[in-house]
């Protein structure tokens, strides 16, 4: 009932801000466990629960069993009061236009002005939740949902207004919901008054996707509700939980675009191109004979989409890699540590990261995810003697300094100011040569329109 096709997958996951191509070949499967764990990545599952970061690692916090599920009655309850305020998560570049947009799409979706919903339907989801934060803090207990577009409604009860403390800036909402199709002879609310405990019903409109994404993210959670939890079960509503819900983090994102899928045969792999030797995702499928040694995939799979690969392919061609040590901040840090605060444009909060001083031959070795294969690196100046720089995933998240290589570092800083972004930050080439070392082609500087 109401499952998405692929066509809807693909649409859910652009909503979250994962783009991927039509022409994908990715399975259906491998699509949903995708869209599972950006729903998750927007819940900041792995941050409130770091057991679920890894699923190897389940039953590592306390609240979190063996068998990957939530001890929910474990976790103390929600004292605050204002829950609808703690169900918010938005990044910054949102700060100023958020409250407007959310106000305007409530007031659709209540049916108070205009038609149906229009926002995308991750957008309406995270309405959604603030929403429910609000019927808890006004008393409220229940919500129907209702499908304008398939004719499907959801009943939506919140569970004696039960908030758990995951942390402290974390609710954890419980709830009990149930989906239904409308009946044809009967208003769509008809077989949710007997699971009412108001004649008052509340009713929120919305389009079938974003009512679809909503039913996903409430099975998701129901497996990690146990189902020995007798306390929240009933006969007739499935139980599940709501977290704050906001932007996916950048790192995240970059690491749910991958399509290592063949965009002919649909098979899953990695390749790289035996010219440049970047790993290519096989969603665009770039290489020829000449060029491309790849020999897993059929022939006709190797001949297509090489114009998709040939700007980038040639750009690196004949490349003059100098190599650049790389290591901590070697600006005063006190004795016992730091923290760097990571704010993010685009996502939905801010990460601390750890730096403590280190001497030479002392620094932890950051992971290698690329192995010899060049990637691009964002490099940030601001005229210090420090330059930050980190991959799209941030498994490589450090500094050059000057001292380390003077004339490169100027070098470097000329290319920001000059082809950078506001003479702040560029994009560049780069290869790990060592545990501490990069190699850059700084005299091919790739297009800044980069999707990062």
């Amino acid at each position: 009932m109401l499952d998405p096709n692929r066509e809807d997958k693909l649409s859910l996951l652009s909503s979250l801000g994962i783009e991927l191509p039509a022409t994908t070949k990715m399975s259906d499967s491998l699509l949903s466990k995708r869209l599972e764990r950006a729903l998750d990545a927007a819940q900041y599952l792995p941050q409130v629960f770091p057991s679920f970061a890894d699923p190897a690692n389940s039953g590592e916090s306390a609240e979190v069993t063996n068998t990957g599920t939530i001890d929910i009655p474990k976790l103390a309850a929600w004292t605050e009061k204002d829950v609808e305020r703690s169900l918010r998560r938005q990044s910054l570049k949102e700060g100023f236009g958020l409250d407007e947009i959310e106000r305007a799409e409530r007031e659709r979706m209540t049916g108070k002005v205009g038609p149906p919903p229009t926002l995308d339907p991750f957008h309406t989801l995270r309405c959604l939740v603030i929403m429910l934060g609000e019927e808890v803090d006004s008393g409220t207990k229940e919500l129907v949902m209702e499908d304008t577009e398939s004719g499907h409604a959801m009943f939506i009860k919140e569970w004696h207004l039960d908030v758990r403390k995951v942390d402290d800036k974390t609710p954890l909402l419980v709830v009990q919901y149930r989906l239904e199709a409308k009946s044809r002879r009967k208003g769509p609310m008809y077989s949710f008054w007997n699971l009412a405990s108001t004649s008052q019903l509340s009713s929120v409109r919305f389009s079938t996707r974003s009512l679809m994404l909503i039913h996903r993210l409430l099975l998701l959670n129901s497996g990690r509700v146990p189902r020995g939890s007798g306390e929240y079960r009933s006969a007739n509503l499935e139980t599940s939980f709501i977290l704050p819900v906001g932007p996916i983090e950048k790192p995240e994102v970059a690491r749910l675009i991958r399509d290592l899928s063949c965009a002919v045969c649909g098979k899953q792999s990695k390749m790289r191109c035996s010219q440049c030797q970047i790993e290519v995702s096989l969603s665009t499928l770039p290489k020829t004979k000449a060029v491309f040694a790849i020999t897993t995939f059929k022939i006709e799979c190797q001949k297509q989409n090489w114009a998709a690969h040939k700007k980038t392919c040639n750009n690196l061609a004949g490349a003059t890699w100098s190599t650049m040590r790389f290591g901590t901040t070697s600006l005063p840090v006190p004795k016992d540590g730091a923290y760097i605060v990571r704010w993010s444009m685009e996502g939905g909060g801010h990460t601390k990261v750890a730096t403590k001083a280190a001497k030479r031959g002392e620094e932890k070795v950051p992971p290698n995810e690329h192995g010899e294969n060049p990637f691009l690196i964002k490099v940030q100046y601001n005229g210090s003697p420090e330059m930050m720089v980190y991959d799209r995933t941030r498994a490589l998240e450090t500094f050059f300094n000057k001292n380390e290589n003077p004339r490169m570092f100027d070098q470097l800083a000329a290319l920001v100011k000059e082809k950078g972004f506001m003479g702040m930050k560029i994009y560049v080439w780069a290869k790990r040569t060592g545990d501490f070392e990069l190699s850059l082609a700084l005299d091919k500087i790739p297009s800044q329109n980069v999707p990062w």
